[in-house]
């Protein structure tokens, strides 16, 4: 979906990145639904402020909180997800998910600000080429049209497609046979997405150097 979810409780807490705001205005003003569920929250969130007597958590509780919103573990809530995507078993989509962080499972993507990690499908995906990719903010991918289908599910950040869609984690941007098509990485952390190429692509542009 085409929507701010994922970033409504940075949004409201006012921990977005300049950038990040600036991209989430701009989406609120054209966008009835993520503007309803903006005032929703809004409301809940004066509320809970109303009650609130502060009080500082008991130790250890924000270090856990964050290992597991930026940690390794973040991933494992698209297990279920992973393990249809690439036809593995759930504890091999696990095993694969907690990989991700590991600077040494990734190789030079096809341009600079990209990177590549191969992955081995199920049977069912046999014979594709499956990678997760991670772009960088603000990079794009380069210009390309597919003699094969193409499947993008995002794991974590954002991504554009050319000038149009936005796609966060959770969304599948699939594309045809004989389509052509660029994307961005939008600004937040680094987006991560599973990559699944039937056939090949050829580049319709000049590569930088690798990533």
């Amino acid at each position: 979906m085409n929507h701010l979810d994922d970033i409504l409780p940075d949004l409201l807490l006012g921990t977005l990145s300049p950038e990040g705001q600036r991209t989430a205005e701009q989406h609120l003003s054209a966008c009835d639904r993520c503007r309803a569920e903006v005032a929703r929250f809004s409301a809940s969130f004066d509320g809970l402020a109303a009650l609130a007597v502060p009080e500082d958590p008991p130790p250890g509780v924000l270090d856990r909180i964050l290992r597991e919103m930026e940690g390794p573990g973040r991933f494992s809530r698209f297990v279920k997800e992973i393990a249809a995507f690439f036809d593995l078993s759930e504890e091999q989509a696990r095993s694969v998910l907690a990989t991700l962080d590991t600077p040494s499972s990734w190789v030079p993507g096809p341009t600079r600000g990209i990177q590549m990690m191969p992955v081995e499908t199920g049977f069912a995906k046999a014979g594709m080429l499956a990678a997760f990719v991670r772009i960088s903010p603000g990079a794009r991918f380069p210009l390309h049209t597919h003699l094969g289908r193409e499947w993008n599910f995002v794991l974590e950040g954002g991504i554009q497609a050319g000038a149009g869609r936005e796609f966060w984690p959770g969304d599948t941007l699939e594309m045809g046979e004989g389509s052509s098509h660029t994307f961005t990485a939008l600004a937040g952390p680094a987006c991560t997405a599973a990559t699944l190429l039937e056939g090949v692509a050829s580049f319709d542009e000049e590569l930088g150097g690798p990533g």
